[in-house]
């Protein structure tokens, strides 16, 4: 593409390689990194996303999705977590003492998933049915509730002998599952109670009977193997609401189901809040605090919030989530909650997702852009989108944390992670514009881009710690004008069928792209770089030794 020569250039020659001046510092922005600081791990909390539901695994469109995710590779993303799974088994005689299972569309389902190299965080979600009926499970508009159900032998977990047979189930689909993949690979999966349990269209019972079914839930995975991990409640907001609290107290003093103990085990926590970062951190440590003050003894398990999204509504059209904006919300949530939820501050932070793998359009939460062929032609063309391309920026980062020190005044919404492994730096530098998202129907983001032009952060970043030899500096950036093939499909037309010819300069745009690569020489171990960082823009900047 000719105008990326042009912007490269333009880019190169904006950033300058400099030895700080006092007077060039007075002009702009200080941001310090320093590598010979204490550092701690970098905890892989960001990995993990999300759709709904199962059933679309079968379609083309969503194992092209699936395969392009798990091409990034884990340290992108690793975790996936799709609703209704347990829908796609048929449990034949569950009332007898030999139920006989039809696991294949599972197992079907399961098999893109583990074959793209992902893991599960496996909702026990759904009920199979039994084979008497020939319908097909449908969901609403936006596969979120489901509006008809398969005949099945679970159709009321009030009943004592339901919630025994439950257990049972379960111990079976976990037996099966360590046949099938392997016990070692299991065991890294995480089982996770049904979705959002509090809100009445995926759970259609009370706190107590929900109980039980945890309870079946955890005996019958124990009963299959003790080391497969489990937890829940996976609820939605309000945070403190009477499933969370209540599972809390349950798995702490209440009675076991089936053993009469008391006392249930939870190996993980989870929440849904969906915030923006600060906001979604002080309401996470909300959940955090109360389990300070009332159950001492999980205040340090694994805590998860398996939707971690900017807004609730996948489905919502907004202009944000069409380009850069979206993949700094992701940059920035990993950057807080690295520094505000770590071990250091006693919380067990273990993983946040970004629920949005999702079959949709360039302004809904999903991955990629989908477009179809021609009417009456087979055929699909998906377009990553800049939240998905963020996501190899982040696999960039190393494995230790340092220091960074920011002006005050850009804390809320520019940021440094500074990293390092195996004697590489990696820094990513993230510049997220505070806006009001949800302004809805979809607008054009007028007022907000003429704020986001204004706060371009210009900045000298000093480095210390610097290897004293001859290295290569490279910059990577998505920006409005880099990575970003949502900015060509708007000069194109918005187009709604694509050309041959438009697939490919989307394709080529898709990726992050490298602004700057040269040569430089350290000879006191510091050294800092005169940058500009527009908004919004997330750039990962690596220094490494040239190897003779």
């Amino acid at each position: 593409m000719k105008y990326s020569f042009f912007f490269l250039t333009i880019v190169a020659s904006a950033i300058s390689l400099a030895r700080s001046s006092e007077n060039k510092v007075s002009e702009v922005n200080r941001v310090i990194v320093d590598f010979t600081k204490k550092s701690e791990p970098l905890t892989e909390i960001w990995n993990s996303t999300g759709f709904s539901p199962a059933d679309i695994v079968s379609t083309h469109e969503m194992k092209a999705v699936i395969g392009d995710v798990g091409s990034l590779g884990t340290r992108a993303i690793k975790y996936i977590r799709p609703h209704y799974l347990l829908n796609l088994v048929v449990a034949r005689g569950m009332g007898s003492n030999h139920p006989q299972y039809d696991w294949s569309r599972l197992d079907q389902t399961l098999d893109v998933m583990t074959g793209s190299g992902l893991k599960l965080v496996f909702e026990l979600m759904g009920f199979p049915a039994d084979g008497s009926d020939i319908a097909a499970s449908a969901y609403d508009k936006n596969f979120q509730e489901q509006l008809v159900h398969r005949k099945s032998y679970f159709d009321d977990l009030r009943k004592p002998e339901q919630i025994r047979n439950w257990k049972r189930f379960v111990k079976d689909l976990a037996t099966h599952l360590e046949l099938r993949y392997g016990r070692n690979e299991i065991r890294e999966w995480l089982f996770e109670t049904t979705n959002e349990p509090n809100l009445t269209h995926f759970w259609g019972y009370s706190r107590e009977v929900f109980f039980n079914y945890y309870d079946a839930c955890s005996e019958g995975l124990k009963g299959a193997d003790t080391a497969l991990k489990f937890g829940g409640p996976g609820s939605a907001a309000p945070e403190l609401n009477g499933f969370f609290t209540g599972l809390m107290d349950h798995c702490e003093r209440g009675l076991n189901f089936f053993t009469g103990e008391r006392g249930v085990r939870i190996d993980f926590i989870s929440v849904h809040v969906k915030d923006q970062p600060r906001r979604m951190i002080a309401r996470e440590m909300k959940c955090i605090g109360y389990l300070r003050s009332n159950y001492p003894s999980l205040k340090m398990k694994p805590f998860i919030n398996d939707e971690a999204d900017p807004i609730v509504g996948w489905a919502k059209p907004y202009w944000w989530e069409c380009g850069p904006w979206y993949a700094c919300f992701v940059a920035q949530n990993l950057d807080l909650h690295q520094r505000l939820m770590g071990p250091e501050k006693g919380v067990n932070y273990r993983l946040f997702s970004n629920d949005h793998m999702f079959l949709g359009s360039w302004d809904q939460r999903t991955t990629h852009a989908l477009f179809r062929a021609q009417p009456g032609e087979a055929g699909f063309t998906l377009i990553r989108k800049p939240v998905l391309s963020v996501m190899e920026l982040i696999a960039g980062l190393g494995t230790r944390l340092f220091p960074a020190k920011v002006p005050a005044n850009l804390e809320d919404h520019f940021g440094v992670i500074p990293t390092k492994v195996d004697g590489k730096i990696s820094i990513l530098v993230y510049n997220q514009t505070p806006i009001k998202i949800d302004r809805n129907p979809k607008p054009e983001p007028d007022k907000e881009l003429a704020v986001m032009k204004s706060e371009e952060v210009k900045c000298m970043l000093t480095m210390h710690g610097l290897p004293s030899d001859r290295t290569q500096l490279k910059i990577q950036r998505i920006d409005e004008q880099h990575g970003n093939p949502y900015r060509l499909w708007v000069g194109m037309g918005r187009p709604k069928i694509l050309t041959e010819k438009q697939i490919d300069l989307l394709k080529r745009a898709e990726p992050q792209e490298t602004i700057l690569s040269r040569e430089i020489a350290c000879s006191d171990h510091t050294q800092t770089l005169e940058m500009n960082f527009p908004s919004p823009s997330v750039s990962l900047i690596t220094i490494e030794k040239i190897r003779k």
